[in-house]
């Protein structure tokens, strides 16, 4: 199939065509609109597509208020699994702009590198989370990216399960309502307090940090070599990722 059948974008897919194919469970269809938003997000956003390099000064800014941690084993079902947790609760340094560079380098840092991954399971620690973080997020992001995370992403999104939800989560969940189309919010489970037993039936202990109980190191040294990880990548996004700029 021709390039110009799979997306209107100038961009060349055919490389990466096996990756959206995968990453749709072979629907043909899905591919091609995967593709389209994957490679249309780029030329709508590309302020989001540049700059990725994570040892600028104000990554480190995000560095210091989000953790970052690609667990280092799989499922059993074969899904990466990625752990985002707040180290403040203050939204000085909450760069909503600098924030989603960093969630797209780390995502874009697995779909370049396994191919054949399943897909990716998400867990977001909110225990410092406020109001004000949701506020941030709905009105400081490019509607625009909103097409790329939807459909763009040529990874299979299995599950988002929000830990350590405190009672503003739901509120906040439902002032972001207009952003998250209802299949997204079907894909989230929220846990409050700290037994992760229901967290363990879908992500097992092997494949968690120490720090809920799991196998792994602790976050904050999965967080230092996922760091590492988007340094070292700087040379890759520029050499093998579409559209995207590190200076």
């Amino acid at each position: 199939m021709g390039a110009k059948r799979l997306t209107q974008s100038n961009h060349n897919p055919d490389p990466d065509l096996v990756k959206f194919v995968h990453s749709c469970e072979y629907d043909l269809e899905k591919a091609k609109k995967c593709a389209k938003d994957f490679y249309w997000s780029r030329d709508a956003v590309p302020e989001l597509f540049s700059g990725w390099d994570a040892t600028l000064p104000h990554f480190q800014s995000v560095f210091d208020t989000v953790t970052y941690a690609i667990m280092p084993r799989r499922t059993p079902d074969n899904f990466r699994v990625i752990f985002n947790s707040l180290k403040t609760s203050d939204t000085t340094n909450y760069v909503i702009v600098d924030i989603t560079k960093v969630t797209l380098m780390v995502v874009e840092s697995i779909f370049l590198t396994e191919p054949t991954v399943s897909g990716i399971v998400i867990i977001q620690d909110l225990e410092k989370a406020t109001f004000s973080h949701f506020v941030k997020y709905v009105w400081s992001l490019p509607r625009k990216i909103q097409v790329y995370f939807e459909d763009g992403v040529p990874l299979k999104r299995e599950k988002v399960h929000l830990i350590n939800c405190p009672g503003i989560v739901d509120k906040g969940l439902k002032f972001m309502g207009r952003m998250i189309r209802k299949e997204d919010r079907d894909r989230m489970q929220s846990y409050s307090g700290d037994d992760y037993s229901e967290l363990y039936k879908f992500v097992p202990k092997d494949c968690l940090p120490s720090d809920v109980g799991g196998n792994l190191p602790p976050l904050e040294e999965l967080h230092e070599l996922t760091v590492q990880r988007l340094i070292d990548f700087k040379e890759v996004f520029q050499k093998h990722s579409p559209g995207v700029k590190t200076e």
